[in-house]
């Protein structure tokens, strides 16, 4: 009997019901770690995913950059050609202020000496302004185109004969 007795003691009993509820919690907390763990791994892998899609859309910003960066050299080569350009066209354009210039001093009486040298224009061109703002003004009367034309037809008297159009 003695041997039953210690099997019905409060003190076995109460220690099985502490080991029972202590295995029941470990086996508690065993699940909790796990469902952790898993919970971890997904959040891990959504996380990997998220780096990737990130690493992507980075590669494409650098590509695109590039092609803005090559762009902007082109804008940049068209530009400083462009500023070429109008330097270019400006400097033309002076010309033209120098015979705008040189319109205005005819028509305030300058002579030849003065287009030349104050718009620094060859004499031809000097000479012919001045015929021509004459002729403008009613000074020099332009001789009239028809009588060139009777000329030509009074030629043939003297051994010019014009050639027959054929059709």
């Amino acid at each position: 009997m003695m041997d039953a007795l210690p099997l019905m003691s409060p003190l076995f009993w109460g220690a099985v019901a502490l080991v029972v509820i202590l295995f029941g919690w470990l086996v508690k907390v065993h699940r909790n770690l796990n469902l952790h763990q898993a919970h971890a791994r997904q959040q891990k892998r959504a996380l990997e995913k998220e780096v990737e899609k990130c690493n992507k859309q980075l590669l494409e910003v650098r590509s695109v950059l590039v092609g803005l960066g090559q762009k902007m050299s082109e804008q940049e080569e068209i530009i400083a050609h462009l500023t070429e350009r109008i330097i270019e066209l400006e400097n033309v354009d002076s010309d033209g202020r120098l015979y705008t210039r040189a319109n205005k001093m005819v028509k305030l009486g300058a002579d030849i000496n003065e287009l030349i040298e104050e718009c620094e224009l060859p004499k031809a061109e000097a000479e012919l302004m001045l015929s021509l703002q004459n002729k403008i003004a009613g000074k020099e009367q332009v001789p009239p185109l028809h009588k060139a034309k009777q000329a030509v037809r009074k030629s043939p008297s003297q051994g010019y004969a014009p050639s027959k159009r054929l059709r």
